[in-house]
Order: C-alpha cells, then sequence, then structure tokens
C-alpha cells in the first residue's frame, strides 16, 4: 500500500528480519546498556578504582596526615634547637711557647646562664698535636668570656688554636 510518502527517504524501521536494533534515547537505561556504552566509550573505572568523592576523602586524609607529620618535625626540631646554645669561639693569642708549654689567650661567645667546653691544643711545626686540653666555662655575667688556657706540651709547639666549644646540656 502506498501512502504517498517517499520510502527511499525515510530510515527503515527496526524489526525483525531489518537487520537494525530500534536504540531509544532517553534518561534512563537498563545496566547492561549503560555497562556496553561505559565499555565503549572508556567510561568504565578498572576493578578497585575510586569513586572521585572516595579520592577526594583520600586526598584530604593524607594531606592532613603529611600537614600533622610536618607539624610535629617542625616542633620536634624547634624544641632540639631551642635547647642547643649558639656557642663560638675566637683565639686572641698565645705567647712565647717553651717546650714544655704555650698559654692560648682565646674568647668565647655563649649563653650567659649556659656552660661550654671547649679543646684547645697545641701544634709543632710540622703541625703534629704536642698538646691538648678541655677546658670548661661554666655560668658568667656577660655573654662573651675570655679565658687564657696553659697547655702541657711534649714538645716545642709553635701554634696554639681552639679546636671546638659545645654547650654542656644541664
Amino acid at each position: 500500500m502506498d501512502d504517498g510518502t517517499d520510502r527511499a527517504a525515510q530510515p527503515p524501521r527496526g524489526g525483525a528480519g531489518t537487520g537494525t536494533e530500534e536504540v531509544t534515547v532517553g534518561t534512563t537505561t537498563d545496566r547492561a546498556t549503560r555497562a556496553r556504552l561505559d565499555e565503549r566509550y572508556g567510561r568504565t573505572r578498572p576493578s578497585g578504582a575510586r569513586s572521585p568523592l572516595a579520592r577526594r576523602r583520600l586526598l584530604v586524609a593524607l594531606g592532613v596526615l603529611a600537614l600533622l607529620a610536618a607539624l610535629g618535625w617542625a616542633a620536634w626540631a624547634g624544641s632540639g634547637l631551642a635547647a642547643q646554645q649558639r656557642v663560638s669561639s675566637q683565639v686572641i693569642g698565645f705567647t712565647e711557647p717553651t717546650d714544655s708549654s704555650v698559654t692560648l689567650t682565646f674568647q668565647v661567645t655563649k649563653d650567659p646562664e649556659g656552660t661550654v667546653r671547649c679543646d684547645v691544643r697545641a701544634m709543632a711545626e710540622d703541625f703534629t698535636t704536642v698538646g691538648w686540653r678541655t677546658v670548661e666555662l661554666g655560668p658568667a655575667d656577660d655573654d662573651v668570656v675570655a679565658r687564657q688556657v696553659e697547655i702541657r706540651t711534649q714538645q716545642r709547639a709553635v701554634s696554639a688554636e681552639v679546636m671546638g666549644c659545645e654547650a654542656v646540656e644541664g
């Protein structure tokens, strides 16, 4: 029966024997169709993948943990630095050495209420150590303390120096 329309211009209707499927486009689809479409267009998540909300929660939790770790480290490092005194030393000079000793004059900058230990040494002409002594400087009225110390030597020294000073705990 001819209804007056050109059949070549119209797409064939789906149905038995036509070889085409009729697809209804709408807002709801069944799970199988959604799964096929997701698979076709790469919208599927690999097994075990997290949803965007779960991923966001995980990132926030990791960020909070990182922040807490950084704050804990800063508190720990800060307490160690606060407990540590700043100590520096400088040689003022030394007397003419004898065969058995040399007198070293040096100054130490430290916390006036703190105690420091300084290692001083005397050296021979070939730079070998010929005398060594540890000196303790206790609390003082000023933050710069000058000290004169005799270093006994095994042979004649030609030089003397402060090897280093460090704060004493307690």
